[in-house]
Formats: C-alpha cells, structure tokens, sequence
C-alpha cells in the first residue's frame, strides 16, 4: 500500500487559498527554479540527463540579468516577494563571483565591448544604399523623411 502524503514526513506548508496567495506560490516556484537552474549552469549541481556538471556562464549572467529586471520593477510584489527577489539575487551573483573569478557586470562590460566591435554596422559605401521600398503615391512624405535622416531621399516614380 502506497503511504498517504498526510503520513509523509514533510514539513507543514499551508496551502495557498486566495488569488494572491496562488500567484504568490507560482512566483516563488519560478524564481527558485531560475535560481536552480542557474546553479546547475555554474556546474553545481549535475545535469539530470547526463549525470555531469555543466558550466555556461553566459546564460547564467541572462538569468542574473532577468532578476535584476524583476527587482527594479518589484514594487508590485509583496515584501515576502522582494525578499526572496534580493535574497536569490544576491546568492547568485555570490555563486557567479565564485565559479568566474569576476563579477556578472565586469564579465558584460568585456563581452560588450567585444561585441560591439563584431556587431557592429557597417556602412555601405555611398551611392550603394537603396532606399525602402514605397507602395502608392506618397509624395507627401517625402519632406518628412528628409527632415527625420537629414538626407533627401530619391524614389523612382513611373509614370
């Protein structure tokens, strides 16, 4: 006979009753399960399928990246919200400092400027632009556009 999970020995937890309280559970689930997973992406923890530890630094600084945007905008949590916000947070950046050598911000900036240089636009050599398709007659516009790039743009009418 398979035991009742009244008779498990697991801590008491209230169950969520309200709306509020639902969303409150929801989002703590999900944000301890970004903290996981970012902890398996420093090589903590052993990825279940392979059974060996992975480390991809760069996706842990995404997910850093995606609480900190949900700790600027927390006002609308709850502080029990806040707290666990500021409180994953603050252990991932910690956990991130111990597995890089460096923190999440210094790792951007060297990245950043890297890939600034890689992607960035280049600029055709002049005479070789082609201006964006237009469909009907907008004649109108064309003051417009002149007057928001500074440049006249040329468009081939037929007649």
């Amino acid at each position: 006979m398979m035991p009742h999970m009244d008779s498990m020995d697991l801590p008491e937890q209230q169950m969520p009753e309200t709306a509020d309280e639902i969303a409150s559970a929801i989002f703590s689930e999900c944000l301890i399960t970004q903290v996981r997973s970012a902890a398996m992406l420093m090589g903590k923890v052993k990825a279940p399928a392979t059974g060996e530890p992975v480390e991809d630094l760069p996706r842990v600084q995404l997910i850093i990246q995606q609480l900190e945007l949900i700790d600027k905008n927390a006002a609308k949590l709850s502080l029990e919200e806040q707290q666990l916000v500021k409180q994953s947070l603050q252990e991932l950046r910690m956990a991130y400092v111990s597995a890089a050598g460096k923190t999440p911000e210094e790792d951007l900036d060297g990245e950043a400027s890297g890939d600034e240089q890689a992607n960035a636009p280049t600029e055709p050599p002049a005479g070789e632009t082609e201006p964006p398709a237009k469909t009907g007659d907008d004649s109108s516009d064309d003051d417009d556009d002149e007057e928001e790039t500074g440049r006249k743009r040329f468009v081939k009418k037929y007649s």
